[in-house]
């Protein structure tokens, strides 16, 4: 999604536990934001990830994503809040894909 004003969107993931450390996340994570810097015109690109999924928080670092912030008690995941890692990539960040 994007808001045309902000020319701001975000990428979420979600896969089968059958296919994670297959790069499959990262290759996807890629993709969607060439998609949003190169065919949508977008600014910016934003996720979140839970602070302890540091296999998701990889694959946005490995992507080029960076770290902006801390979310408090965002996600409610299986009957708890969790904290959230807020990740952003501008488009004239370097990426090397």
């Amino acid at each position: 999604m994007s808001n045309n004003k902000f020319k701001l969107g975000e990428i979420y993931y979600k896969l089968d536990p059958a296919y994670w450390g297959k790069g499959y996340a990262t290759e996807l994570a890629k993709r969607l934001v060439v998609l949003g810097f190169d065919t949508l015109g977008l600014h910016k690109v934003e996720a979140g990830v839970a602070t302890e999924n540091t296999k998701s928080v990889k694959v946005l670092e490995k992507i080029g994503m960076t770290r902006e912030g801390l979310r408090r008690k965002i996600l409610p995941i299986r009957g708890d809040w969790k904290d959230n890692f807020h990740y952003a990539i501008v488009e004239d960040d370097p990426r090397d894909y």
